[in-house]
């Protein structure tokens, strides 16, 4: 059994507990929040102990993992409490609020040597890995993506999300995952360049982010990518299109579908991925065997989407181009 503490038990965190609570061979060990009243919640609804000091909380449960999940902005302690005890990190999406404290997390995790994965868990979707494997050694000339949703309109959603300087905006909490699977697809993104705007929900005290966006990206192996995102949509819509000479397909990553053609032969693949639950079995596995192999996207990698989140932010707050910056 691989034993499995938490810290931040809000909206996604309640997420993972309860894919987590379904999955065979892992259990819920503890819960730390600092809300005391979001906290007594979660020890009812998942018959989890609960903790106010995370520290108490890895001496008395001692977890085989910990999922930490408090906004980006509140990790570096928490990832260097488990580490120093030797406990894997699953860190959710994304890795970090910027590029200074994301390498302060790296640094810490290559010194205590400990497993560690971040929540990108479309990498799991066996649409995307069947993708994957049809445009190997296949051109991609052209990519089109979007990201569409309704958080801007939709009244129960976490009004932290509309605070630029919290969630960082549409772009960076959420088109990060496009920007995180469309690497892992094609390889390192060079530079963007967009626009952003607000035509459905104007910006105002308490709200601070674009509805709308935007952008263009150059791949360093020369593939270009046009991103639309929003989240003033009736609904969801994840789709990535790739196109060339040698193939055309649509991976509709909300639909789990992949359509079109590759090599001149006719493409239809359906799956129903519970992607949560996904990512949470490859790093209970990776735990479980001592191989982490299994997960795939480490805190280390996860650094390089993050530097593109922030080098779009950037092209969409200036209206120019801007370079991802090189590790």
């Amino acid at each position: 059994m691989v034993r499995i503490a938490i810290v931040g038990t809000g909206w996604q965190g309640q997420g993972l507990m309860s894919s987590l609570k379904a999955i065979e061979g892992m259990e819920l060990v503890g819960a730390c929040d600092l809300n005391a009243d979001m906290l007594a919640k979660v020890v009812t609804k998942f018959s989890v102990p609960g903790y106010a000091d995370y520290g108490r909380m890895l001496d008395e449960t001692k977890p085989d993992g910990v999922l930490i999940c408090t906004h980006p902005q509140h990790r570096y302690e928490l990832v260097k409490e488990a580490a120093m005890r030797g406990i894997p990190c699953f860190i959710e999406k994304p890795p970090a609020r910027d590029l200074e404290g994301a390498r302060r997390i790296s640094d810490v995790l290559e010194e205590y040597g400990v497993m560690n994965s971040v929540g990108f868990m479309y990498r799991y979707s066996t649409a995307l890995q069947k993708a994957k494997e049809l445009i190997a050694g296949r051109r991609v000339a052209l990519v089109r993506s979007c990201m569409l949703d309704g958080l801007a309109i939709r009244p129960d959603s976490p009004r932290w999300f509309f605070d630029k300087e919290r969630s960082g905006g549409p772009v960076f909490d959420q088109a990060i995952h496009m920007l995180d699977l469309s690497r892992y697809l094609f390889g390192d993104i060079e530079a963007a360049a967009g626009f952003q705007g607000n035509r459905t929900v104007p910006k105002g005290e308490d709200f601070t982010v674009e509805d709308s966006a935007s952008l263009t990206l150059r791949y360093r192996n020369g593939i270009m990518q046009s991103h639309t995102h929003s989240w003033a949509y009736n609904g969801f819509r994840m789709q990535l299109e790739l196109v060339s000479d040698e193939l055309d397909l649509m991976l509709d990553l909300g639909k789990g579908t992949l359509t079109g053609t590759a090599g001149g032969e006719p493409v239809a693949y359906e799956s129903q991925d519970a992607l949560y639950r996904l990512e949470l079995e490859a790093f209970g596995r990776a735990i479980r065997e001592g191989n982490p192999a299994w997960i795939r996207s480490t805190y280390a990698d996860s650094v390089r989407s993050l530097a593109v989140a922030l080098s779009a932010v950037q092209a969409l707050e200036n209206g120019q181009v801007a370079y991802v910056e090189e590790e």
